[in-house]
């Protein structure tokens, strides 16, 4: 996991993928999840996809209550894995179907990955 979490701070969206099976993984596995191989691989995504659901976050962490509410969507990225994340903008506006990209909002001395639509 701390590959993924570097990739965030270089404003990047690092998986991985199996060398055997092309399998793309987000976040980075040890062991592919399609079958089981270990040759695996660093994978940058670009970062945009389509939200397949979405659910909008009334109580939300300690961390994120200025923000509220906010929409928390699973995005399914164009190269195949699916990731969840914050969807930034006008909860009544942000839908289903709706086109993302990836954001990198940073937060102390974390940055957290977050979508915002295009």
């Amino acid at each position: 996991m701390s590959s993924f979490k570097t990739g965030l701070k270089e404003s990047k969206l690092k998986g991985c993928v199996c060398s055997d099976c092309e399998n793309k993984m987000l976040p980075p596995r040890l062991i592919c999840t399609k079958c089981g191989s270990t040759n695996l691989k660093e994978h940058c995504f670009e970062g945009k996809g389509t939200i397949k659901t979405k659910t909008v976050v009334h109580v939300p962490l300690s961390k994120f209550q200025d923000l509220s509410p906010y929409t928390v969507g699973i995005i399914e990225l164009d190269e195949g894995p699916m990731i969840t994340g914050m969807v930034l903008g006008d909860i009544d506006k942000i839908k289903i179907g709706d086109r993302v990209e990836a954001v990198y909002m940073e937060e102390g001395e974390e940055v957290i990955l977050a979508f915002k639509v295009v």
